[in-house]
């Protein structure tokens, strides 16, 4: 499932195809076979192993194999591949703009439902996105992202801070805030989200009903960012008034438009589903 679908759109982030200067090959992933260090050639679908021998995939580089054995995988399997699935559809569609489009790329917002971040081996997906995002930047293409939490420590530590905030107001909290007054933990080590994000926290109150933990790409990664940091942040600001929805706190319209779709309980097939189970009780 994960390994025979040489279309994976991990290949456009991976070989970094958006810049036609230079040809590069996959950062070094282990081997689901034998374990060790390989690496593919540019765009290539599938290679040998030269440890090995045994058949690769680029979908291997992602390292779903390390979740799984020879007869089962962890219940993490599932999520882990739901969480790489929606970063690349989210990048899917920015692929598509840039390849065919590039000046209306510019004018769209890329809104995810959850954080900015890839964690585990999967975190490798992350420094190739980085690039592209401030390779884009560069060019004088802002691509607009931003994701949305909803739970975590991020979006508690709002519900301490909001009441006290005025509006409208955003604020991106520091590496030594976050890792004091939200982790709760030493401010020792490496920087918050060095390796696992590709988009730094910022809090926005836009009015007293409607404050929200964003995610906001910065390109190269900023451990203590500043809002001129975050890529097309002004746009973005301007935008978020427009596609509020008052149904809940804090919620964006794309977002409870979306899930509304991806429940169950919105499709004819689960009213069928009562109806039968009712049926059978009787």
């Amino acid at each position: 499932m994960f390994r025979h679908d040489p279309i994976f759109p991990s290949k456009w982030i991976v070989y970094q195809k958006w810049d036609d200067s230079e040809n590069r090959a996959i950062p070094p992933f282990e081997c689901p076979h034998c374990g060790r260090d390989t690496t593919l050639p540019f765009n290539a679908d599938t290679g040998t192993c030269p440890n090995c021998n045994h058949e690769i995939f680029v979908t291997d580089m992602l390292g779903f194999h390390q979740e799984m054995a020879p007869d089962a995988a962890q219940d993490s399997v599932a999520s882990s591949y739901m969480a790489i699935h929606e970063t690349l559809m989210l990048l899917t569609g920015v692929r598509y703009f840039w390849e065919r489009n590039k000046k209306l790329l510019t004018d769209c917002l890329f809104i995810k439902d959850g954080p900015l971040s890839i964690r585990a081996q999967y975190s490798k997906l992350v420094e190739p996105i980085r690039r592209f995002i401030s390779f884009a930047r560069k060019k004088g293409m802002d691509v607009h992202i931003i994701g949305q939490e909803k739970t975590g420590a991020f979006a508690d530590h709002l519900e301490l801070i909001r009441d006290h905030a005025p509006f409208p107001t955003c604020f991106a909290p520091d590496d030594l805030y976050i890792k004091e007054r939200i982790q709760h933990r030493s401010s020792q080590g490496a920087p918050y989200g060095k390796d696992t994000n590709y988009g730094a926290k910022v809090f926005v109150k836009l009015n007293a009903y409607h404050s929200m933990v964003l995610n906001v790409p910065t390109g190269e990664f900023e451990p203590n960012p500043s809002l001129s940091n975050l890529v097309g942040f002004d746009r973005i600001l301007a935008t978020l008034p427009k596609i509020l929805s008052n149904r809940y706190e804090g919620a964006l319209m794309p977002v409870e438009l979306a899930n509304g779709v991806a429940s169950l309980s919105t499709y004819p097939s689960a009213r069928i589903l009562k109806i039968f189970s009712e049926s059978i009780a009787t």
